[in-house]
């Protein structure tokens, strides 16, 4: 199995130059004129923002493994939880936790332990 190909990134800066070019062609646009600085303050402007952007928006790959992490710590915990179930069991009297059915008490735990991770991640992200 080959590793991932790296996503390439379009360069648009190329694109621009050259629609730029093209429509100075077109409007007969000198290279002193003051257009071509409310055209770099554009870019400035959206540079800067496209930045802001990246840095608030956390990426798939980031997501992924992120989900990943909480459904592998949520399948430890079950197992966890599995065995505890059977250590009550084995020994009714020292809780009450033997009178809830085993998989009731596995989905449970599961899901309080699974959302709680979940919260923290997304709060975690989001705050930060």
């Amino acid at each position: 199995m080959s590793a991932p190909a790296k996503e390439i990134k379009p360069d648009f800066d190329e694109e621009f130059l050259q629609t730029l070019g093209e429509w100075r062609e077109k409007h007969k646009i000198r290279d002193d004129d003051a257009v071509h600085l409310l055209v770099e303050m554009f870019r400035i402007h959206q540079k800067h923002w496209d930045a802001i952007r990246q840095r608030q928006m956390p990426s798939l790959d980031q997501f992924r493994s992120n989900v990943t992490a909480a459904t592998e710590a949520a399948q430890a915990v079950r197992e966890q939880m599995a065995a505890l179930i059977e250590i009550f069991e084995k020994h009714p009297n020292a809780t009450p936790v033997a009178t809830i059915p085993k998989q009731q008490a596995i989905h449970a735990v599961t899901a309080a332990v699974l959302g709680g991770l979940l919260i923290g991640i997304f709060i975690g992200k989001f705050l930060l």
